[in-house]
């Protein structure tokens, strides 16, 4: 009876774990049945662990497929944490997890380490060759390592070449650029243009082309010949745009995208108004480059001392945390947050934040570090919170050094108040000199030479000297 319970529950696990696709929990039947024969313990236990398999396989596909929609939407850093949910060794998507995260450093510029993941040995199987070989071929070009970019380009532009409908134009061009071959630059620059203008996919990458390679002047001689219908691509007519901008010819670059709402068009239009220092719409284009395209370069480093300059605190640290430039060193962006949060008047997670920077500064912040903790505890002591006074003396001390005025003159009052936070803060008049104020002290005064008061008279002194010397005859 005990056999044919066990049976039962065997077919109805398979069953189970094949068309519903959930996953079992301890408690559905395994740990409650007394197996009389060891073979079929040895089988119950080896379905487990196979419904156990198949449940991390459905796990992982999910955290694959959301990593991917992350990483479309530019969201990489939340992109990295689910693919760290997967196994390096143990699943099944291994190899896809590896491919992955090698794109995601290829976005971030980390080209050295997106290549070291492509040439583990997961990934040197030949049937993966398709579909890593170009971003291979990339992160080569990137490093500039011109002899194994002709190697690499060889097999791959071989293997990948059914699936181009252009005969893989840009990544020829590409080639050619990075290995100095101007004779098949020039020759593909040139060769068949009214052929190559009347595809709109081929003119928009051979327009791409040009502009890569500053062929401004020469593509726009030619805009004439694209047909009618080619203005209906919004992606070409944001490149015709980019010919006009770079000729200085705004409106008509203007005229191309005026009616565009992609990211490109965005960051164009706000362009204009930064120059006309619209900042308001300027900064309006940039959020909704952003929107469509959450890491556009372009975009965030512009609309975030846009964001500063508006008083847009909390947008400004959203697109700060949104910055994935591996150029960019991290103790800055840390500080421009701290900057932020200041702002936003949140001074203990500010004070948290600064703590850990001169951490990473090993205590020795440069002065615009001091110049913040300094004003962050001199809030927080003015506000009951518990602060060392040696803490603000030394950052005041250190920021002094730099030769900042205002911290030159908190660290001589500490000398004579003991609490100059609370003082700052006091309603009452601590001051009365009324003439004395921040514009008289921005004025310039006419040196007047210092009068010196006479005590002794200096013939005094040496008639004194000279009564001192005796003569020898």
């Amino acid at each position: 009876m005990k056999t044919l319970l066990v049976l039962l529950y065997l077919c109805t696990g398979v069953s189970f774990a094949q068309e519903d696709f959930k996953p079992f929990s301890e408690d559905e039947g395994l740990k409650e049945i007394i197996f009389e024969d060891e073979e079929i313990e040895s089988d119950a236990y080896y379905h487990a662990s196979l419904v156990k398999e198949g449940n991390q396989r459905r796990i992982d596909l999910y955290n694959l497929q959301k990593s991917k929609f992350k990483m479309i939407n530019g969201d990489l850093k939340t992109a990295r944490f689910l693919l760290g949910r997967i196994s390096d060794k143990n699943s099944q998507v291994a190899a896809i997890k590896q491919r992955y995260l090698a794109v995601i450093n290829f976005i971030e510029g980390r080209f050295s380490d997106s290549l070291k993941l492509l040439e583990t040995p997961v990934m040197q199987i030949s049937t993966s060759y398709q579909q890593i070989c170009l971003l291979k071929l990339i992160n080569l070009m990137a490093l500039n390592k011109s002899e194994e970019v002709k190697k690499e380009s060889r097999g791959c532009m071989a293997q990948t070449d059914k699936y181009s409908r252009n005969d893989q134009y840009w990544l020829d061009t590409m080639v050619k650029l990075k290995t100095l071959d101007q004779t098949g630059l020039k020759r593909k620059m040139l060769t068949d243009i009214q052929s190559t203008l009347s595809d709109d996919e081929q003119a928009r990458i051979w327009l791409k082309t040009g502009l890569y390679l500053n062929r401004e002047e020469e593509l726009l001689d030619l805009i004439g010949i694209l047909p009618e219908s080619s203005y209906q691509s919004k992606r070409l007519r944001e490149i015709v745009a980019f010919l006009y901008l770079r000729k200085g010819q705004k409106d008509k670059a203007l005229s191309f995208i005026d009616d565009i709402d992609t990211a490109n068009a965005e960051n164009i239009k706000g362009n204009f108004n930064l120059v006309n220092r619209e900042y308001e719409l300027a900064f309006g284009h940039y959020r909704l480059a952003l929107q469509k395209k959450q890491d556009s370069a372009n975009a965030l480093e512009r609309a975030i001392p846009l964001a500063w300059l508006l008083h847009q605190w909390n947008d400004g640290l959203t697109m700060l945390n949104s910055i994935s430039n591996k150029n960019l060193d991290p103790r800055n962006k840390k500080a421009i947050e701290i900057a932020f949060l200041i702002r936003q008047k949140q001074f203990i997670q500010a004070q948290k934040e600064l703590a850990l920077l001169k951490i990473d500064f090993k205590q020795v912040p440069p002065f615009e570090i001091s110049i913040m903790d300094t004003y962050v505890n001199l809030i927080l002591s003015s506000n009951a919170q518990k602060i060392d006074k040696r803490k603000i003396e030394e950052s005041a001390e250190n920021a002094c050094k730099s030769f900042d005025g205002i911290n030159c003159w908190i660290a001589l009052q500490y000398i004579q108040w003991e609490n100059l936070g609370k003082t700052i803060t006091r309603d009452e008049l601590v001051y009365s000199d009324k003439t004395m104020t921040v514009e008289s002290l921005k004025e310039k005064v006419p040196l007047v030479p210092l009068k010196e008061t006479i005590s002794i008279d200096q013939s005094d002194i040496e008639e004194l000297d000279s009564a001192m010397i005796v003569i020898k005859n």
